[in-house]
């Protein structure tokens, strides 16, 4: 694996040699769409053109083709062997381009799932989305306490405040919190139990926020 994290080469990599499929990365793309879908502001009969930015492998299609059948849907990922499996694997509900924010035509709606915590100037990069759309939601982890080689920013509710106004919502979601009664009570709250007996921090349910940005010039 690349020792430059968040390359071109280094996501190649992870998409090409089946470690993001042997981390459980296509479930929680599919888990990530799921859960965000209800804070998205599109009806049903939606018709416009939705892009999903740093797509993957391109799971959250599907879901987003279920709950808006009547959109145009486009991919992009800057990694060029992830946008190879997306056309071979869902080439039938969805456009896929290979390139980075620069690439990302005008469309109506862009929802950038769980990338923006690996971009570096992701302010930057945000108000250059919002530029070529009517309404760009970003989904992010919620103050995450520990970052990894991969997230290298951290978000809260205001980490967007120089854009100026936008709305937002934090939420629980399966694929990045602790999920379901298996992984919920026991890795957080009956090991609380124990944390707490032996003077250890106690561990809150990871949250995601999505936050809401429009164009009003787009409108």
């Amino acid at each position: 694996m690349s020792d430059n994290v968040n390359t071109q080469d280094y996501w190649d990599q992870r998409f090409s040699s089946g470690d993001w499929e042997a981390k459980r990365g296509r479930w929680q793309t599919e888990s990530f769409a799921r859960g965000q879908t209800a804070f998205i502001r599109l009806g049903d009969s939606y018709a416009g053109t939705i892009l999903d930015f740093g797509c993957g492998l391109g799971d959250a299609m599907p879901i987003y083709k279920e709950r808006y059948p009547k959109a145009t849907l486009v991919g992009i990922d800057i990694s060029s062997a992830a946008i190879d499996i997306c056309k071979k694997n869902y080439g039938t509900i969805a456009s896929f381009i290979s390139g980075d924010f620069h690439c990302v035509p005008e469309v109506d709606v862009i929802i950038a799932s769980n990338v923006f915590e690996h971009l570096e100037h992701d302010k930057q990069i945000a108000i250059h989305l919002l530029s070529r759309c009517r309404d760009l939601y970003v989904v992010v982890p919620y103050k995450e306490i520990e970052l990894s080689s991969e997230h290298i920013n951290r978000y809260d509710v205001n980490s967007f405040s120089e854009l100026g106004k936008y709305d937002y919502h934090v939420f629980p979601c399966a694929g990045w919190s602790p999920y379901g009664l298996r992984d919920l009570w026991f890795r957080v709250y009956f090991k609380n139990i124990a944390r707490f007996v032996l003077g250890k921090r106690i561990v809150k349910r990871s949250k995601q926020i999505i936050f809401h940005f429009s164009n009003p010039s787009r409108k």
